[in-house]
């Protein structure tokens, strides 16, 4: 198995299995988020899980049926991006963030970090 379908799948399970527990377990999820909501709020949390868990469920099925999986983690990349982003303007809009807010900021810059580099090694061709 090669590296990239190897980051592919942790990244669609990672996907899958976070958006399950967030659409099954959506006070869970609240609380490990230090939120609290009303019932469209849950509706919300479930919805945007399910749509998660879709979304690894679309990475896993591309890392098993791709042979050329630079578009594939490309795509990864810029997912995460799209989080990174969004915890970097929530700092400059809202102020300084919780300790969780620079963990998921450093979780993220590895998972994109190492996806570049795992394309790199194989000459960066998309």
């Amino acid at each position: 198995m090669t590296a990239l379908k190897i980051f592919a799948l942790l990244n669609g399970g990672f996907y899958v299995l976070y958006g399950l527990f967030g659409a099954f377990m959506p006070q869970s999820m609240l609380k490990l988020m230090g939120w609290t909501a009303s019932q469209l709020g849950l509706h919300q949390i479930r919805a945007v899980s399910l749509a998660m868990t879709s979304i690894g469920l679309i990475i896993v099925a591309g890392a098993l049926r791709m042979t050329d999986l630079v578009p594939l983690t490309l795509a990864i990349i810029l997912l995460t991006m799209g989080f990174l982003t969004g915890r970097i303007l929530g700092i400059v809009l809202d102020g300084a963030g919780p300790q969780q807010t620079y963990l998921e900021i450093g979780i993220e810059m590895v998972v994109i970090a190492l996806g570049i580099f795992l394309i790199s090694r194989i000459g960066g061709a998309a």
